[in-house]
C-alpha cells in the first residue's frame, strides 16, 4: 500500500487515536467505542478506513470481531 494512503487514514485525529489504541492491544468495536467516548457506528466507519488502507484486520473470537495491526 502507498504510504500517502497509510497517511491520508491516519490524518484525521478519531482513526490516530484508534490506531494508537490498537497498538496497545486488541478491541473490538464497543471496546473502542467506550474508551473514546463515539458511538459504535462512528467507529465501525473509521475502521472501514484503516481496512481499506491495510493497516488493520479483524480476527473472529466468538460472536465478536476484534481488530489487530
Amino acid at each position: 500500500m502507498h504510504i500517502t494512503v497509510m497517511l491520508k487514514a491516519l490524518g484525521d485525529p478519531t482513526r490516530l487515536s484508534i490506531f494508537q489504541q490498537l497498538l496497545i492491544r486488541k478491541h473490538c468495536v464497543r471496546s473502542l467505542s467506550k474508551k473514546l467516548g463515539i458511538t459504535e457506528s462512528a467507529v465501525s466507519q473509521h475502521m472501514k478506513v484503516l481496512k481499506e488502507a491495510d493497516m488493520v484486520y479483524g480476527e473472529r473470537f466468538g460472536y465478536h470481531i476484534h481488530n489487530i495491526i
